[in-house]
C-alpha cells in the first residue's frame, strides 16, 4: 500500500537539513566535534561522587567514558546550586529527591522532532514499508529515548501511513524526569521548528509558549525507565533506535550493546545509529543506508 500522498511530498523546513546535531548524553555542540581531545582521568573525590550518583538511580558510571563526565560536572554544580563535590554530596544525602536533577544535569538529552531529515526521509519511503510488508505494523524500540520528540515523530510518520493503531512504541531513559516530560507530549517552539505546517495542524495543538501532541498520538506512545546498558528490553524488535548514545560510553560497553540490539531485532530488522556511531565488531548488523543497519538472519 503506497504512503499517504498528502506525507509524501511535504518538504522538511531547510532548517532541518542545516541545523546542527545534537547528541543524547548533554553534549553541547562542541563536544559532538572535539574527537581529538586526550582522555582524561577522573579525580578520586570525582568518580567517587559520580559512582555514588549513577548507583542512586541503578547506573554504572563506570560504563561511561571518563571525559564526558568530567565535562558535566560542572552544570551538575549549578544545577544543585553547590560550589564543590563534597556540598553536592551532602545536599543529596540530605535530600535524595534532587538526585534526579543532579543525574538529570549529567545526563541532558536534547533532541528535536525529525531530527536528521534523511534518515526519516528513508524510514518513510523505503524502511518502513520493507520492514512492515503485509502486517501494516511495526514494533519499534527508541532506546535513551529522552523527551520523546524521535520517537513521537516515529509516530507521527506511522499515523500518516495508516499503520500507528497496529504498531507497538516504546521509549525508555534511565531519567525519569525525561520520561514524566515525554509522556506530557508538551513541547517547546523551537522543538517542533523543524514539524511540517500541515502535520503541526493536524497531530500538534497549541499550548502556552510551545504544542502539545494531540491525545491520540500520546495514547499510542509507551514510555519505560531503563538504562539500555543495564536493562534490556524484552521482545523482537521491528526496529530500535539509538542515536548519538553509544559514542558517550566506553568501547567495552558499546560491544555488548551491539550484541544487545543483534539480540532484540528480528532478522531484517533495522538498527538507527547517530552519524558518528558504527557497530564496529557486529557479527549480524550490515549497513543498508546512512545511519541505519539490518539484522542479518543466522
Amino acid at each position: 500500500m503506497p504512503l499517504s500522498g498528502q506525507f509524501r511530498y511535504i518538504i522538511f523546513p531547510a532548517e532541518a537539513r542545516q541545523r546542527p546535531k545534537v547528541v543524547n548524553l548533554g553534549a553541547s555542540q562542541e563536544e559532538t566535534t572535539s574527537h581529538a581531545e586526550p582522555v582524561c582521568d577522573l579525580s578520586e573525590e570525582n568518580a567517587s561522587f559520580l559512582n555514588w550518583l549513577f548507583s542512586q538511580a541503578g547506573l554504572n558510571a563506570r560504563l561511561y567514558r571518563a571525559e564526558m563526565l568530567q565535562r558535566r560536572l560542572p552544570a551538575c554544580l549549578r544545577a544543585l546550586r553547590v560550589r564543590s563535590i563534597a556540598q553536592a554530596r551532602r545536599l543529596l544525602e540530605d535530600r535524595p529527591a534532587l538526585a534526579a536533577t543532579a543525574l538529570g544535569a549529567m545526563l541532558v538529552g536534547v533532541t528535536w522532532f525529525f531530527r536528521d531529515v534523511s534518515v526519516f526521509d528513508l524510514l518513510r519511503d523505503c524502511l518502513i514499508p520493507t520492514i512492515a510488508g503485509t502486517r501494516r505494523s511495526l514494533h519499534a524500540w527508541s532506546a535513551g529515548c529522552s523527551d520523546g520528540a524521535e520517537l513521537y515523530s516515529l509516530a507521527l510518520l506511522l499515523a500518516e501511513m495508516d499503520m500507528l493503531d497496529n504498531s507497538y512504541l516504546l521509549g525508555t531513559d534511565c531519567r525519569s524526569d525525561a520520561l514524566e516530560h515525554a509522556r506530557s507530549g508538551y513541547f517547546d517552539f523551537a522543538a517542533v521548528k523543524q514539524v511540517p505546517a500541515p502535520l503541526l495542524t493536524r497531530y500538534f495543538r497549541p499550548q502556552g509558549r510551545g504544542y502539545q501532541v494531540v491525545a491520540h498520538i500520546r495514547a499510542a506512545v509507551h514510555w519505560r525507565t531503563g538504562d539500555v546498558l543495564m536493562t534490556p528490553e524484552p521482545g523482537v524488535w521491528d526496529l530500535i533506535l539509538c542515536r548519538n548514545t553509544a559514542m558517550y560510553i566506553r568501547a567495552e560497553a558499546t560491544k555488548l550493546l551491539w550484541e544487545q540490539f543483534e539480540k532484540r531485532l528480528r532478522p531484517g530488522g533495522m538498527l538507527v545509529l547517530g552519524k558518528a556511531e558504527r557497530p564496529v565488531g557486529a557479527k549480524r548488523l550490515s549497513p543498508v543506508g546512512p545511519c541505519v543497519y539490518r539484522r542479518n538472519r543466522g
